[in-house]
């Protein structure tokens, strides 16, 4: 599955920035950069994310048919996605490229990819794979989905 387009997130960053109060001639401009830097960000998770060995299976020989049996954790970032380091020239240039420039653009593009960041920390170390991906000849036959 892709990540969602800065098309698809524009609105619910708009609608966030309107309940939190955030309003004004740049509240749409900060929508779309804020946008535009989470699907990045997503997509460079979904890039990066990886399963870490160790995953109880049930795939007894001759045939190693069978499958996982226990859960699975994701590798957290920077390895399984993208820390706030990787982010941070992405919200620049999403701030700049939305027209919001100033001498504190820098410090807010720091904020939006710190808080990017500690999502996808908290995501990668609480999310886990479920049991149950098919094995066949001692290895992962079918993908596995998130739980």
């Amino acid at each position: 599955m892709p990540a969602p387009t800065a098309s698809q997130l524009e609105p619910l960053a708009q609608a966030a920035l309107t309940s939190a109060g955030i309003q004004g001639e740049n509240a749409g401009d900060l929508a779309k950069a804020l946008a535009e830097t989470t699907a990045n960000a997503l997509s460079l998770l979904l890039s990066q994310a990886q399963v870490l060995p160790g995953i109880p299976a049930a795939a007894p020989p001759p045939s190693g048919s069978g499958s996982t049996a226990g859960p699975g954790q994701l590798l957290p970032p920077p390895a399984g996605g993208p820390d706030a380091s990787q982010l941070e020239p992405l919200a620049q240039a999403a701030l700049t490229s939305a027209g919001i420039q100033g001498e504190n653009a820098g410090d807010l593009a720091k904020v939006m990819a710190g808080a990017l960041a500690q999502g996808i920390q908290l995501f990668t170390a609480q999310v886990m794979v479920a049991p149950g991906i098919p094995i066949a000849g001692f290895v992962t036959s079918a993908p596995g989905r998130l739980m």
